[in-house]
């Protein structure tokens, strides 16, 4: 009677662990197929090395091609640097008309934690506007 009690409790931790071996294996491979397809959603920003690297395994690009490749980038990053500060006006004036919605939807007590987050958000944009626009071509990587 011990025995089968015993077996029967081994089954059943059997069973258990290799439906929690299942669980996370499963959970693993979904994870790593939803890095997969997150990795190829657009952030809005471009990147340049993984850029290069996929195009280079995709059309098999030649090394004697890479400098007009990147001379082709570099040329494309200056036109739209111009056409962000052409734009830039007109996107600054979207940007505060929103806020000045959001501020009408505050309270007093937010408006402080409002103005203070708002505050974080141009001083990132600015950093990054600036480290785009200082980038140098001879500091990317191909």
């Amino acid at each position: 009677m011990i025995e089968t009690r015993a077996k029967v409790g081994l089954a059943f931790l059997v069973v258990f662990l290799l439906g929690f071996a299942a669980g996370a294996l499963s959970w693993s491979a979904y994870s790593r197929r939803g890095e997969a397809t997150r990795q190829t959603i657009w952030t809005g920003k471009f990147n340049r090395e993984r850029y290069v690297q996929e195009l280079t395994e995709a059309v098999r690009l030649q090394p004697a091609q890479m400098s007009a490749l990147n001379a082709a980038l570099d040329e494309t990053r200056e036109e739209f640097l111009a056409l962000r500060r052409r734009l830039q006006p007109q996107f600054e004036e979207v940007r505060q008309r929103a806020r000045q919605r959001i501020r009408g939807v505050l309270n007093a007590d937010q408006q402080p934690g409002f103005e203070a987050f708002v505050k974080r958000l141009d001083e990132e944009r600015r950093r990054e506007e600036s480290a785009a626009s200082q980038s140098k071509a001879s500091e990317r990587k191909p």
